[in-house]
């Protein structure tokens, strides 16, 4: 479980930052028997009618999104995969653990199980 705590957040924070910077705005090439359009991914789907295709997303508003939230009850269960005391005692050893670089993460993981209350 410790591991799940220093781990998680700065995995998700290093696959965010490649999604946005890396993936997103790489440059997809023209691939034989592909229907799909070459450029940008990020600029293909802000832009689709200069790839000759329709935008046919659906736009939401917050309001929208907190409604279904309330009607389907989607946010009374916790989807937290540790227990609220594990995590209060880690909390109160690394309170930020979503600023733990990933060259930081050993060592946040190594003084968490030194000092950690069994």
């Amino acid at each position: 479980m410790m591991l799940s705590y220093v781990y998680i957040p700065v995995l998700q924070k290093e696959l965010d930052v490649f999604k946005t910077t890396i993936w997103n705005n790489h440059r997809g090439r023209k691939q034989k028997h592909k229907e799909l359009p070459d450029g940008i991914p990020e600029h293909i789907y802000n832009f689709p009618q200069h790839y000759g295709a329709t935008r046919c997303g659906i736009s939401f508003s917050d309001e929208d999104l907190e409604e279904v939230a309330q009607l389907s009850n989607v946010l009374e269960d916790t989807d937290d995969y540790l227990t609220a005391e594990f995590r209060e005692q880690c909390e109160r050893m690394f309170p930020d653990v979503q600023d733990i670089l990933p060259n930081e993460a050993s060592q946040a993981f190594i003084f968490l199980k030194q000092n950690f209350d069994a």
